[in-house]
């Protein structure tokens, strides 16, 4: 057994955790896999464009990288709908990457 699987079972002995709870560290997709970190991280990116969209100037937006941001977004929205089981988080924050990518380079065309 692996040290996150430990953890999990540590986690999930504990006894003041109410049962939605431990069934929710134990589920598939739960708090102890990839499935749950990664559109977190994707939302990270997302809401730093979100927030340089509302505060910084068109002056200072880098085209090749929200070009890759926007690109990358795309891509891996498609690829987890292709994926089975499907991972709805992932493709919402993919897209959304996306969107605030395309949003910036649209902002960056907009001063030429």
């Amino acid at each position: 057994m692996g040290p996150i699987k430990k953890l999990q079972a540590f986690v999930c002995a504990q006894t003041f955790w109410p049962q939605f709870m431990v069934r929710w560290f134990q589920a598939e997709k739960g708090p102890f896999t990839i499935f749950f970190y990664c559109p977190l991280a994707k939302c990270g990116i997302s809401v730093a464009n979100i927030y340089d969209i509302i505060k910084k100037p068109v002056d200072t937006i880098n085209p090749v990288q929200q070009s890759v941001i926007a690109m990358s977004g795309t891509l891996f929205a498609r690829w987890c709908w292709i994926l089975k089981p499907r991972q709805f988080m992932l493709v919402f924050a993919n897209s959304v990457m996306a969107s605030t990518g395309i949003i910036q380079l649209w902002r960056k065309l907009q001063v030429f």
